[in-house]
């Protein structure tokens, strides 16, 4: 007879608890989204504009802090460190939002405060994960608690994106690398817990609101490569 398999935080990759497809999932997924922060870091340095929102980096890099530092992914080593690579690439990411955040703010009287809200939301939301999971909400491996703050992000992207003039410093290969990765680990949330609808319907919401998103940034470029003149729109009106 076969004994039991039982995990232990000194294995590098959970096949006790995990299967190899849910595993290759989560494991594709974060590539993506290393490349996604590869590229809004390069972008951040180039502009001298952060596209990610400000109040999603400061959620997102608490998550990190939380789940890479304090309470651990219980899928193995391996991913424990992919976790702390996200959150050091992130600390360029949350640098850049320090000092050009602000720009992204359409009231010029709140930009004098800007680096006090933006620490306030990063220090309020570590707490925030931390209880989330000890009190029984989250999943051993931060999914829930990561789906709420993706949703906002994902939410927050669009209205960002739309709030700018077309052209702006939003970077399509983000954008397509963003809706990839979590579409593969929207994926992997429903093999994994096919019981946890809450998860599964904030799954939903993100993949819809990265499409949107995408299809935004695919009809802006589109209208910037064939702009329409003014004697054309016109004529489109008259019609």
């Amino acid at each position: 007879m076969k004994p039991p398999c039982t995990y232990s935080p000194d294995q590098w990759i959970n096949f006790c608890d995990y299967t190899p497809l849910q595993i290759g999932l989560v494991l594709v997924g974060t590539v993506f989204w290393n490349i996604a922060y590869g590229v809004i870091i390069r972008n951040g340095l180039r502009y001298r504009y952060v596209e990610m929102p400000y109040l999603a980096g400061a959620s997102n890099f608490a998550w990190e802090l939380v789940w890479g530092f304090v309470l651990l992914t219980d899928m193995g080593r391996l991913f424990v460190w992919g976790l702390r690579g996200w959150f050091f690439m992130d600390v360029f990411i949350f640098a850049l939002l320090l000092r050009y955040g602000s720009k992204q703010l359409v009231n010029p009287g709140v930009r004098p405060y800007f680096v006090w809200i933006k620490l306030s939301v990063f220090l309020f939301w570590i707490p925030v994960f931390y209880y989330f999971y000890q009190e029984g909400y989250d999943t051993s491996m931060g999914a829930t608690s990561a789906y709420l703050i993706t949703v906002v992000m994902s939410a927050l992207y669009i209205q960002h994106i739309l709030s700018r003039p077309e052209g702006s410093v939003f970077s399509g290969l983000s954008a397509w690398c963003q809706f990839i990765s979590n579409t593969l680990m929207s994926v992997f949330v429903w093999l994994k817990y096919p019981d946890k609808h809450f998860l599964q319907l904030l799954t939903l919401a993100v993949f819809i609101l990265n499409a949107v998103y995408v299809l935004i940034q695919y009809r802006q470029a589109a209208s910037l490569r064939h702009p329409v003149l003014p004697l054309q729109s016109a004529a489109v009106q008259a019609d």
